[in-house]
């Protein structure tokens, strides 16, 4: 029986297209049973991810309350290390939840995990992808950029970043995502992803 998963992200965009990037996976028990978000495009700080974390766990009835917690951040141009650390005391100011809380990270961001899969990416776009080296999708330096530079005149939204994901294979992108990999090895088996 897959474990409920709440996973804690910075925005719409991730609500949207995680649960469709990991769908290959729910064989395995992963599935993400709901993605919480800061209101108002806040960030996800130590503070935050409390806050979003009490809420998923005590609004729910005790028999449904999740089993774990992710909470997944960007590095942009961090290292994962450093991005990482704030949150550290997270399970510490959370000890009366009985739920497991991890963390994972999208290097440098989502979009980058979707270039991990350049044959889904150039089927959904119906072109070329450009200078993007898909074996190494975490070394790119603005993969939301070159996403828009290669949508042409169509806007990129939250909305549209669950279309492309929908068209994606998961599995892919874990063989070419060392970060995704860590954020499917986290809703799995917990630790640090990445």
């Amino acid at each position: 029986m897959p474990k409920r998963v709440v996973v804690v992200a910075s925005g719409q965009t991730e609500r949207r297209a995680l649960p469709l990037l990991v769908r290959g996976f729910a064989d395995d028990g992963v599935v993400i049973e709901d993605v919480r978000i800061p209101p108002g495009n806040r960030q996800i700080d130590l503070g935050m991810a409390a806050k979003l974390i009490r809420s998923a766990w005590f609004e729910r009835a005790e028999q449904e309350r999740p089993d774990k917690f992710v909470v997944l951040v960007d590095t942009d141009r961090a290292s994962p290390e450093n991005v990482l650390a704030p949150l550290s005391e997270l399970p510490a100011r959370l000890d009366d939840i009985g739920a497991h809380i991890c963390f994972a990270y999208a290097q440098p961001h989502l979009e980058a995990w979707f270039f991990a899969d350049a044959k889904g990416m150039r089927e959904y776009l119906g072109r070329d992808l450009g200078s993007v080296d898909a074996s190494q999708p975490d070394a790119m330096q603005n993969p939301k950029g070159h996403l828009r530079n290669l949508l042409g005149s169509r806007l990129y939204t939250s909305r549209l970043a669950g279309e492309v994901a929908s068209k994606l294979d998961g599995t892919a992108i874990a063989g070419a995502s060392p970060s995704f990999s860590g954020f499917v090895a986290a809703l799995r088996n917990g630790g640090t992803g990445g």
